[in-house]
């Protein structure tokens, strides 16, 4: 079955896939911007090769930047051992904003996924371990690895219930005989496992559940935070339950505003930190004005005016780079973003154990589910489910206690997960 997809595969797919992303580059920049990245890969690849040592090489692949903070841990515990790392990407987001702090690991885009292409590639790389962060499988890749006998493993996999391609024959076929090409996949969970091994009954790819290494990520990240360089001055939030907003789009405020406002009449010791997804002055004057005009309980003031802070409770940050900082000191926090766009990092706020709070109707992540089936996330569609949810936590300190606890067992649980993958694969 293998060598039956790779001839339809490469005689049909790959040429539609690079017809449709030639035309899609015409309309969209980032897509250009990874054609041109990578005319002259080959010839880059080959100097960045030679500033390696003469160690084993295991090559990292990441689709785009997110996949590639979940590498990290893995690129730190391999460089403890010695090994040379290559990172490879897929999209430009990822290769640009990647940085690179060992002097053991490259970076480079993954080729177009062609025959001629992936051999090349392999040929000048020559990894003896290739690990797949979370996703992007390219057929070719994988069929030219397996021919040098080169392990794969699937790192921090997610088994997704919704998607529809495991339930048709003909693209399941494709789909098992894709990961059946995978020595070994590491999921996060029990549901995972449970979900792989089923729809992979018939390979020999082996099933490991091993937790995520993204909140190890979170974790390290929040280690580095130098908890003397305070933001207020102590007397601003000094017996105050401060309300962190973070990421928050205009959906997000016509929700909360209104139960912010009214819990005020009830608790005055509330401050709320709203620090918007894009600071512009535009936006700000925006919030501002609806603020006046609706909301009689709320008294802003802007961060850049904090000097002439006169009792404020709702503070807001017009200033970027302090969303992390400002999470450490909330009693609660709330993610923006899941109304419209797309739920923003809900990790952020979880990793100083504050229950986080917000609303996920535009699916782009599985954190979400991560963190309520901990107890440490709550998802809320309305303000009348908002209030009610923020009242009681407000008001009863040892529900919302009880609640940060759940937050850290999440992150106790998936630390040293880059170790144990590194040494289960080397």
């Amino acid at each position: 079955m293998r060598t039956l997809w790779f001839g339809i595969y490469r005689i049909i797919g790959v040429p539609v896939l690079w017809l449709t992303f030639k035309v899609y580059s015409v309309f969209n920049s980032k897509v250009r911007e990874g054609f041109a990245g990578r005319e002259n890969l080959f010839v880059e690849l080959n100097k960045s090769l030679r500033s390696l040592g003469s160690g084993k090489r295991i090559l990292i692949h990441s689709s785009s930047l997110g996949e590639f903070q979940q590498a990290i841990p893995i690129v730190e515990e391999l460089s403890k051992k010695n090994y040379n790392a290559v990172l490879s990407f897929f999209s430009p987001s990822g290769y640009k904003n990647s940085k690179i702090i060992f002097s053991n690991v490259i970076k480079c885009y993954l080729p177009f996924d062609s025959v001629s292409n992936q051999k090349k590639f392999l040929d000048i790389v020559k990894p003896e371990i290739i690990i797949l962060m979370r996703y992007d499988l390219w057929y070719n890749f994988l069929y030219e690895a397996k021919k040098r006998n080169i392990k794969i493993v699937l790192a921090n996999a997610r088994f997704d219930e919704k998607d529809f391609t495991w339930k048709y024959p003909v693209i399941r076929s494709f789909k098992k005989t894709l990961y059946g090409m995978l020595d070994t996949i590491f999921v996060i969970d029990e549901f995972d496992k449970k979900n792989y091994r089923q729809n992979l009954s018939e390979e020999n790819t082996k099933i490991i559940k091993i937790g995520d290494s993204k909140f190890e990520r979170v974790y390290q990240s929040a280690k580095g935070f130098d908890s003397k360089v305070k933001i207020f001055p102590e007397e601003i939030i000094k017996d105050k339950k401060v309300f962190v907003m973070g990421s928050s789009w205009k959906d997000d405020e016509d929700v909360i505003l209104p139960a912010i406002d009214k819990s005020l009449a009830f608790d005055k010791e509330l401050l709320t930190l709203l620090v918007p997804h894009e600071p512009k002055e535009t936006k700000i004057e925006a919030l501002e004005n609806i603020i006046e005009n609706k909301f009689s309980n709320i008294r802003s003031i802007r961060y850049s005016n904090i000097q002439n802070y006169n009792d404020e409770n709702f503070i807001i940050i017009d200033k970027v780079g302090l969303l992390s900082k400002l999470y450490s000191i909330a009693y609660l926090s709330y993610v923006g973003g899941g109304f419209k766009t797309g739920l923003h990092n809900i990790l952020e706020p979880a990793i100083f154990n504050t229950p986080v709070i917000f609303s996920n109707l535009v699916k782009n992540s599985d954190e979400d589910e991560i963190l309520i089936r901990s107890g440490c996330g709550i998802q809320i569609h309305d303000t009348k489910q908002f209030y009610r949810i923020f009242r009681e936590l407000l008001s009863n300190i040892d529900t919302r206690d009880e609640i940060g606890e759940k937050c850290k067992l999440i992150f106790k649980n998936n630390i040293g997960v880059a170790e144990k993958i590194i040494n289960y694969i080397t």
